[in-house]
């Protein structure tokens, strides 16, 4: 018996892979003359296959491909062809299983964009044996020491300019004024009174940033907003490199209630501070830094100095489950628990999710594409929710074995104790409880 459930669970995994590669191989294609492989970015890498052929000619690269977070794949080939019964969509879907054999989990959560290029350069073999076929991989950045310090400027700065606004609007002493006059022929003569009033100008997000339309996402302010019955909890925040524009929004949100402090507590992490990827393990990588909400000063400090103590991210794991587990033994009393994730990172210690026994509320950071489906899974276990730009999803928990439902208009599947996503909407679906979707 458990042998066949163990080849369902195969079969499974096939079929959701065999329509990850139908959607991607259908996608239109952008025709260009030709890829120069000398002008990659430092962020970039090549896995090189030759003209017609699916072999990798250098699969040594695979080991960055399973360290750093990818943000695009592209897979190039050329428009010539030597035979006409020649099946492009066929060597480019066996092309993928290839990339798929040498590092499955890169399509186990397809975050990343997708083009195909299509070479117009090359009209004989000859000349198509001497271009470039294959990946090109494109990561996100990783950042500097001198990037992390700059982010953490960032939100003290953002923070000092929020204090200093509220102490001007507080402020009862006389303001200058100026009188405008002007004629109406309905009525006369019309003096206006205009006050000036100061304000300090916020400051701007680093210019460096990879992605920097995501200083407008406004998923944490979303989530914040759209659940104010959350009581008495934990914020948990991933301050990692890439992060400052959601650990942006959690300071304005915390500068909002600071009357109330429904937050009595929060943890940043920063997976091991500066330690080497080899020495960190689960449960046991550290780089957490925790304090009392009391009041926004000793919050931000908190933040600022685990960011600049991180390793300054781009890789594919963090340590979340430590980290929260360190806030419930500093405050046990937490009804709940509101985790600020980074969707693109996997949890580095995902097997101890069974852990946590408060609530989670995640807000997933960054799910342009789709929801990493660990953070699903933690959900489910703690019977808690997940909050995406647009979406709260509850009641994960009542699915049943086989349940596909869509979150934000993309499909995934309850199967064998896991979530998984489903590229292709060929079966009936239902809907996990939400307020929306």
């Amino acid at each position: 018996m458990r042998l066949f459930y163990l080849l369902l669970i195969l079969l499974g995994t096939q079929i959701g892979l065999a329509q990850n590669f139908n959607a991607l191989i259908n996608t239109p294609p952008t025709f260009i003359k030709s890829v120069e492989v000398s002008l990659l970015k430092k962020n970039q890498l090549y896995i090189s296959m030759p003209f017609a052929q699916k072999v990798v000619l250098n699969p040594e690269q695979k080991k960055q491909l399973k360290e750093r977070v990818v943000i695009k794949l592209e897979l190039v080939y050329t428009k010539y062809r030597t035979a006409a019964s020649f099946n492009q969509q066929t060597l480019n879907r066996n092309r993928l299983k290839e990339l798929n054999k040498l590092v499955p989990s890169l399509f186990e959560n397809r975050f990343w964009d997708f083009e195909l290029i299509s070479q117009t350069n090359g009209s004989s073999r000859k000349e198509c044996n001497n271009m470039f076929h294959g990946f090109i991989v494109t990561f996100r950045p990783n950042t500097t020491k001198s990037m992390l310090d700059a982010e953490a400027k960032y939100l003290s700065d953002l923070v000092t300019t929020m204090l200093k606004n509220d102490s001007i609007e507080n402020d009862t002493t006389p303001k200058k004024y100026d009188i405008k006059t002007h004629y109406s022929q309905q009525i006369g003569y019309i003096h206006d009174t205009i006050w000036y009033i100061d304000t300090v100008k916020s400051p701007s997000p680093p210019d460096f940033f990879y992605l920097q339309s995501l200083y407008k996402d406004t998923t944490v302010l979303g989530a914040f907003n759209r659940n104010k019955n959350w009581k008495n909890f934990i914020v948990v925040t991933d301050v990692t490199g890439s992060m400052s524009p959601y650990s942006a929004q959690v300071f304005v949100w915390l500068k909002q209630q600071a009357e109330t402090k429904t937050a009595k507590y929060f943890v940043f992490f920063n997976d091991g501070d500066e330690k080497p990827s080899s020495k960190k393990k689960p449960l046991e990588t550290k780089g957490i830094y925790l304090t009392k909400n009391k009041n926004i000063e000793t919050v931000i400090n908190t933040a600022t100095k685990c960011m600049r103590n991180g390793s300054g991210g781009g890789e594919g794991l963090e340590n979340d489950i430590e980290a929260i587990i360190d806030g419930i033994k500093q405050y046990p009393t937490a009804h709940e628990i509101i985790l600020i994730a980074d969707n693109l990172e996997s949890m580095r210690d995902y097997k101890f999710i069974s852990k946590i026994k408060s609530p989670l509320r995640i807000i997933v950071c960054g799910a342009r594409h789709r929801i990493n489906v660990q953070y699903l899974d933690l959900a489910r276990q703690t019977k808690g929710s997940v909050h995406t730009n647009n979406a709260d999803v509850f009641n994960l928990q009542d699915l049943k074995n086989g349940e596909h439902f869509f979150i934000d208009e993309k499909e995934y599947v309850y199967e064998k104790g896991r979530f998984h996503s489903v590229y292709n909407c060929i079966w009936s679906h239902t809907v996990a409880g939400s307020k929306s979707y």
